[in-house]
C-alpha cells in the first residue's frame, strides 16, 4: 500500500490569507523543491527559490508531531481524530512543498471524511484537479505551473506581487517576516494603499501564540 511522508499534523487555526481565522487541521507533506531544510545549503538553494533565504518551517522527517508514513486512508483517520466533531474538517496539506507528495488518492481519501481539502503551494508543480482551495505563494525564479488557483499570497518585498495578479481573483500580500520586519509591514501597507485589488495578510496564528 502506498504511504504518504508527513512531518507533522496537528489541529490549530488558519492564520494566513482568505481563511485566517478558521480551525483547521494541517497536514504538513515532508520535503521541498526549493531548499534542502539545512542551513549550509541557504545560499545555495536561493538560485532555485527566493524562500531558501527566510524560510522558518521545519519540514525535514517524519519525526514531528503526529508524523509519520501512513496510507491515505490511516491520514484521513487521524484527521478525524484530530478534527474530534462531526462537522466537515477544514484540512490544509502545508509542506514544504506538498505537490511532491500528495496525489488524487490522498484527496479523495479525504473527501470520503467530509473534508475540505486546501492546499499551499509555490505553484512549481500540479495538484490533484480535486483539491477544494489553491493558495499560490510563488517563489521565483522558481516557475509557476498553469493551474487553477483560487488565492495567490505573495511574500513581500521579498517577491513582486504584480508578477502574479493574473493567477487569482483573491490577492494577498503578506509581509516578510525576516529582517526589519516593522518595515515590511509598512511597505505592504503602501502597496495595498496603492493597489486596491490586493488585501494584507499577517501571519496572525504567530501573533497568537498557536502552530
Amino acid at each position: 500500500m502506498k504511504t504518504y511522508a508527513i512531518r507533522e499534523m496537528f489541529l490549530t487555526i488558519q492564520g494566513e490569507g482568505h481563511h485566517a481565522g478558521s480551525r483547521a487541521v494541517f497536514v504538513r507533506t515532508s520535503g521541498c523543491n526549493v531548499w534542502s531544510g539545512r542551513e549550509e545549503d541557504r545560499r545555495r538553494d536561493r538560485a532555485r527559490g527566493v524562500c531558501a533565504e527566510w524560510c522558518d518551517t521545519e519540514f525535514r522527517g517524519t519525526d514531528g508531531p503526529g508524523g509519520g508514513r501512513f496510507a491515505a486512508p490511516e491520514i484521513a483517520g487521524r484527521v478525524l481524530d484530530l478534527w474530534a466533531f462531526a462537522s466537515s474538517p477544514l484540512v490544509v496539506i502545508t509542506g514544504g512543498e506538498p505537490s511532491i507528495t500528495i496525489d488524487a488518492e490522498l484527496v479523495d481519501a479525504l473527501h470520503q471524511i467530509g473534508a475540505r481539502v486546501h492546499v499551499e503551494t509555490n505553484g512549481s508543480r500540479p495538484l490533484p484537479k480535486s483539491v477544494d482551495w489553491v493558495t499560490l505563494s510563488p517563489k521565483p525564479p522558481m516557475p509557476v505551473f498553469n493551474q487553477r488557483y483560487d488565492e495567490v499570497k505573495v511574500v513581500y518585498p521579498a517577491v513582486d506581487p504584480l508578477r502574479y495578479e493574473g493567477c487569482a481573483a483573491v490577492r494577498f500580500v503578506q509581509p516578510l517576516d525576516h529582517g526589519d520586519r516593522a518595515s515590511h509591514v509598512d511597505q505592504c501597507k503602501v502597496f495595498v494603499l496603492g493597489h486596491p485589488g490586493w488585501r494584507l495578510s499577517l501571519q496572525t496564528h504567530k501573533l497568537i501564540g498557536v502552530p
